[in-house]
C-alpha cells in the first residue's frame, strides 16, 4: 500500500502548516569546528525568530540537551532528544504528505549522506522514523535513497528536480529511471515530473533542485542563473 493508494499527496512548500523543525548542529560532524559555539548562537536566533510565529521543534542529540534548553524561554519551543550525525533535517527527515481530510502521513525515505560522502550517517537515516513515531505519525517507509533537498513539488501533482541527483549512482545504483519515477509517483502522489539535468556546478549534494529553483505556485518556477 502506498501513500497514492489512500491519497496522501505531498503538499506545496508555501502550504499552511502546523510546526517547523530543526536539527541542532553536531561539532563533530563541523568543517569547521572551532566555528560550533558561534553557530548554535545563530540557530538559536533563527528559532526564536521562527517561534514568533509558529511552534519549532528541535531535534536535539541526548547529550546536547541540558545545554541548548538553557538557550530558549519560549513556550512555543519544544526539544526531542534524537541521536543524530549532522544537522541536516530537511535532507534526512521525512517527508510529510497529507490526505484530502488533513490526515497526516510520513515517507521514510533511505539516507546515505549524499552518496556516502560524510560517514558516519547510520544515526541520520534512523531519525525520520524516529519523529514519526514520537508524533504517532503513519509511517510508509520508501525502497529509495532520496534527500528532501532533491524535491520540490507544486502541490498540484508535479515535481521538480535533478537527473545529476536523483539518477546518481552513488543514491539508488540498482534502480532505472523509470523505477525511481515510479516510486516518486507512488509515494508522493505526483503526475509529472520534470527532469533538470544538472544543479550547481560543484554542489556537492550532487545537483540538489532546492539551490538552483523552486515552485513559486503552481505552474511558476523560480530559477537562479549566472550571467
Amino acid at each position: 500500500m502506498y501513500p497514492k493508494d489512500l491519497n496522501y499527496k505531498m503538499p506545496a512548500e508555501w502550504t499552511t502548516h502546523e510546526r517547523t523543525f530543526i536539527s541542532w548542529p553536531v561539532k563533530e560532524s563541523m568543517c569547521y569546528p572551532e566555528n560550533h559555539e558561534s553557530v548554535c548562537l545563530g540557530y538559536a536566533e533563527y528559532i526564536k525568530a521562527i517561534s514568533e510565529f509558529e511552534p519549532v521543534t528541535v531535534i536535539v542529540n541526548p547529550k546536547d540537551l541540558t545545554d541548548v534548553t538553557k538557550l530558549f524561554a519560549s513556550s512555543n519551543i519544544s526539544f526531542l532528544p534524537i541521536d543524530h550525525n549532522d544537522a541536516w533535517l530537511r535532507d534526512n527527515g521525512p517527508t510529510f504528505v497529507v490526505d484530502e481530510n488533513y490526515n497526516i502521513a510520513g515517507v521514510n525515505w533511505k539516507f546515505n549522506a549524499w552518496g556516502e560522502k560524510y560517514a558516519p550517517w547510520d544515526l541520520d537515516d534512523m531519525v525520520a522514523p524516529k519523529i514519526l513515531e514520537h508524533f504517532n505519525v503513519k509511517k510508509f517507509d520508501a525502497p529509495l535513497v532520496l534527500e528532501g533537498g532533491s524535491i520540490h513539488v507544486d502541490g498540484e501533482g508535479t515535481l521538480l528536480t535533478t537527473e545529476e541527483c536523483l539518477l546518481n549512482p552513488n543514491r539508488n545504483p540498482d534502480l532505472t529511471k523509470e523505477q525511481i519515477e515510479n516510486y516518486a509517483k507512488q509515494y508522493l502522489n505526483i503526475e509529472k515530473i520534470i527532469w533538470l539535468k544538472n544543479g550547481l556546478d560543484g554542489d556537492e549534494t550532487d545537483g540538489h533542485v532546492d539551490n538552483i529553483a523552486c515552485f513559486a505556485a503552481p505552474g511558476k518556477i523560480i530559477m537562479q542563473t549566472c550571467d
